[in-house]
């Protein structure tokens, strides 16, 4: 897998724990705990912490190379990159130990697990499944394959990953407040990552006003603030469960919630287009490509050179929002 940081007992190894206690073990709502992987540890710096994840995730990007499951690490990349500008800068979040270090790699660990399962034909929660397959056989472009990536990492994984490792601080004072400034790191996230997943695997995500998401009514923006509000009310759900009983309904809803979304997200495809992306990655100059940077504000979104009138109609078809999650118990 490539870069190991020090360190033996991993935050992968207690945040997993949780997890299994939190599902009563089940298979199907935690993810693979065959052997413990030992992707990232937390134990020095913050800031060093948010360096190795970005560094083991760009390993991850590289090897991938024009697979369809690479646009998913690559806009990861660009969110460790923002998330260390915030730690460096200071004075973003009230415990960043907790919300960089811990939270931060028990959940880049999910995903590495989620990966390195798929790669080696191990189960995989549904939502991971339907994303990992998308990426292997279905012609949909390089945004849907980060919103199915993200959904499943942020409503699938993160809900638990939030439950185990507290939802409140030793003082008593909630983490929600650090939470929702975390969207801040998104948010300026976003620009560059979608600049560099345009450029290295597929132009048509470079369209305007989200073109390419196959969710009508939402951009993904907006989509990725939702999964983020209904994680932390699932995480809540997970912490309240009185027993064992009420947990595996709550894990039940998680998991559903997550494989109905990948449903939709996955459901328009351009017959072709997977061609039209592989001869696009495959045509880059290098390998190597410097940082992406935001566009000036208010810069317009231009239609990139050789993507089909047909293929950038084809991905704006609607299709319908899913029920709201938890509506079922």
């Amino acid at each position: 897998m490539g870069r190991r940081p020090h360190g033996v007992r991993t935050i992968t190894a207690v945040a997993m724990a949780g997890v299994i206690a939190l599902t009563g073990g089940t298979a199907s709502a935690a993810p693979p705990v065959a052997a413990p992987t030992g992707h990232l540890s937390c134990h020095g710096p913050v800031l060093g912490c948010v360096r190795d994840a970005r560094h083991i995730l760009e390993d991850v990007r590289d090897r991938l190379g024009c697979d369809h499951r690479a646009p998913f690490p690559a806009i990861y990349v660009q969110l460790q990159r923002s998330l260390e500008t915030a730690v460096a800068d200071g004075g973003t979040f009230d415990e960043p130990s907790w919300l960089a270090g811990s939270l931060n790699t028990a959940f880049v660990n999910l995903y590495l697990d989620a990966h390195e399962a798929d790669r080696a034909g191990r189960p995989v929660p549904a939502a991971w499944d339907a994303a990992f397959e998308a990426a292997r056989t279905a012609d949909v472009n390089a945004g849907q394959d980060v919103l199915l990536g993200a959904n499943a990492h942020i409503q699938r994984d993160m809900p638990y990953v939030l439950a185990a490792l507290g939802l409140t601080r030793p003082g008593g004072g909630t983490r929600k407040t650090d939470y929702d400034r975390f969207q801040a790191v998104l948010d300026r996230a976003y620009g560059p990552a979608v600049q560099d997943v345009a450029r290295r695997y597929d132009p048509l995500v470079a369209l305007a006003d989200d073109r390419w998401n196959p969710i009508a009514g939402l951009t993904a923006g907006q989509l990725l603030r939702t999964w983020r509000a209904q994680a932390w009310e699932h995480a809540l759900q997970l912490a309240a469960a009185p027993d064992q009983a009420a947990r595996d309904r709550v894990a039940r809803r998680i998991e559903t919630n997550a494989a109905q979304w990948a449903q939709l997200l996955g459901t328009v495809s351009v017959p072709g287009y997977r061609t039209v992306r592989d001869e696009y990655c495959r045509t880059r100059p290098g390998r190597e490509l410097a940082p992406a940077v935001p566009a000036p504000a208010g810069a317009p979104a231009s239609t990139p050179a050789g993507v089909p009138a047909s293929v950038a109609a084809g991905v704006a078809t609607a299709v319908p929002l899913p029920e709201p999650a938890g509506a079922a118990g």
